[in-house]
């Protein structure tokens, strides 16, 4: 498709070159031809001839034959208009002065007779090239240096062609070019009435690109080496980046947001970066596979990317480079994820004391929480659904965080309620909940108690009575059968001592007579109530004893 172009005569004056001494002038030898040609411009009509003999060449005739001719058909040309263009009259090259005017183009074969002033002859073949030449003229790239603003070059040019038939040069009017551009698609064009041609093309290769025109005609053609091509080569510009955030909390299993505004300089300012891709890449750091979001920046240089990653590490974010666009210089999020957590085995049971204990297992999946964090809020709600309110907070202890840390807490507390433990997390550890229980134990209080009479004398009966009563339906109601124990305190003391038992009659009411011996206080209390009860205590009596 594309026509080399002429280097035959180059080859021609090496070979001259290369000779060695010419012989001395008694020995009988004949001159050598090492070429002809059409002196490296086929479309000048004119014929070199390069040869070498032991004395000065005085005759030069170069007979053409038509292309493709066959040996004994007839010349259709003879030339002898030779003039020596360079070297000696012994070895150089000579040229003849008139152009030719043939009938066709092609490669003809000459014949050359070459006579020596020793009176020596050779007759040796060559060949002629007799073809159109296309010159280009004018080629120019705009820009030359295609930025992030002006990504599109485009490339122009004019052509002539140069008949050796009839030495005339004419515009090379709508006849196809080829334009070869290095590290990018070739295009092709076609030339206007006036030879010109343009073509437009985008740079997308960082690399600096020549740029080639190569006219296309029918017949046989060289194109001329002058001004063959133009060198494009695409500025980058600095980019940057404006991070959304350097942390990012995420739970396990749930995407990290990575997003920022990627700016260009352009134009002495910076702008939005729009279409550009962001690398953002996470690495294990053990080996194992990475995590990447590619987001493409939107008009206004925004870019977000979602990353699942299998633990906290770092997130590298950056501008990719490209044909204009520079190093951003790498960026770091911090992503944090949280392991599930969870609270198992969870209880809350209420003593006759009316303390709760509640108790459970923290499970942290493989890693242990801080001392900071390993903390358990035991909270207390009246319906199970509002104003829960933390009571306590414990410390779970050592155990596999997988099968659970048991944690424990006793406090005193209301006769019912409902209960729940919860932790709270960090950046590392979920919140989570344990399952909410419900404790209670029914109330019960002992009303009217009185030790009489008072004072009473030494020897006779003192009688401790009451009443057991148990908060039942919203309302206190008798407490039947129930044993009901005796205390009593001697003056000064600070011991109680057990004076016997009694039970409480079908309307609570219940009695005890005693020996009255010294001064002291009485007191009357449910002190073993059974496991759905609370303790409960009388009035405190003082009786003097006379």
């Amino acid at each position: 498709m594309r026509k080399r172009s002429l280097a035959l005569a180059c080859a021609f004056v090496a070979a001259g070159v290369l000779l060695g001494p010419v012989p001395a002038a008694h020995a009988a030898v004949a001159p050598v031809l090492y070429g002809a040609g059409s002196d490296g411009t086929p479309a000048s009509g004119l014929v070199s001839v390069y040869a070498s003999s032991d004395s000065a060449i005085t005759s030069i005739t170069a007979h053409l034959y038509a292309p493709d001719s066959a040996a004994g058909d007839p010349e259709v040309a003879e030339v002898s208009d030779f003039t020596r263009a360079s070297g000696t009259d012994q070895q150089g090259s000579w040229r003849t002065s008139t152009p030719l005017r043939l009938a066709d183009l092609g490669v003809y074969r000459v014949m050359v007779d070459l006579t020596d002033a020793d009176g020596d002859t050779t007759t040796a073949q060559g060949t002629y090239e007799y073809e159109l030449e296309a010159n280009l003229t004018d080629l120019q790239a705009t820009p030359q240096n295609p930025d992030y603003k002006h990504q599109d070059v485009t490339v122009t040019g004019g052509f002539t062609v140069t008949d050796p038939r009839t030495g005339e040069t004419t515009p090379a009017a709508g006849k196809q070019v080829d334009l070869e551009i290095s590290n990018e698609a070739d295009k092709t064009t076609t030339t206007g009435a006036d030879g010109r041609f343009t073509a437009t093309y985008t740079v997308d290769d960082p690399s600096i690109a020549n740029v080639n025109a190569w006219l296309r005609l029918d017949e046989p053609w060289y194109q001329s080496r002058a001004n063959q091509s133009v060198e494009v080569r695409a500025v980058q510009s600095q980019t940057r980046m404006t991070l959304d955030a350097t942390d990012v909390y995420v739970k396990a299993g749930q995407p990290a947001t990575v997003s920022g505004t990627a700016e260009v300089y352009v134009g002495g300012a910076w702008k939005p970066l729009a279409g550009a891709v962001v690398d953002e890449v996470w690495d294990g750091g053990d080996g194992g596979p990475g995590v990447a979001s590619r987001p493409v920046t939107g008009a206004d240089g925004r870019f977000t990317g979602n990353l699942t990653v299998p633990r906290s590490g770092r997130v590298e974010v950056q501008v990719r480079t490209g044909t204009y666009l520079g190093y951003s210089g790498f960026q770091t999020v911090h992503v944090y994820v949280a392991n599930k957590t969870s609270i198992t085995g969870f209880t809350a049971t209420l003593n006759k004391y009316s303390e709760l204990t509640a108790k459970g297992l923290l499970n942290t999946g493989k890693q242990m929480p801080s001392n900071a964090v390993n903390k358990v809020e035991l909270q207390y709600s009246a319906d199970g659904r509002t104003g829960w309110k933390t009571v306590k907070t414990v410390t779970p202890g050592s155990g596999d965080p997988e099968t659970g840390a048991p944690f424990k807490g006793t406090f005193d507390a209301p006769y019912k309620g409902y209960y729940r433990a919860h932790f709270k997390g960090s950046r590392d550890f979920q919140e989570s909940y344990s399952a909410v229980v419900y404790a209670k134990r029914t109330p019960t209080r002992i009303t009217d108690g009185n030790a009489s009479p008072e004072p009473v004398h030494k020897g006779r009966t003192i009688t401790y009575k009451g009443k057991l009563q148990q908060y039942t339906s919203s309302a206190w109601k008798a407490y039947a059968n129930q044993k009901v124990k005796i205390l009593f305190r001697p003056k000064g003391s600070s011991t109680w001592y057990d004076m016997g038992n009694t039970y409480t009659r079908s309307d609570g009411t219940f009695s005890k007579g005693f020996t009255a011996s010294k001064d002291g206080t009485w007191v009357a209390v449910l002190l073993y109530p059974n496991s759905t009860h609370l303790v409960s205590s009388g009035r405190e009596d003082y009786v003097d004893v006379i």
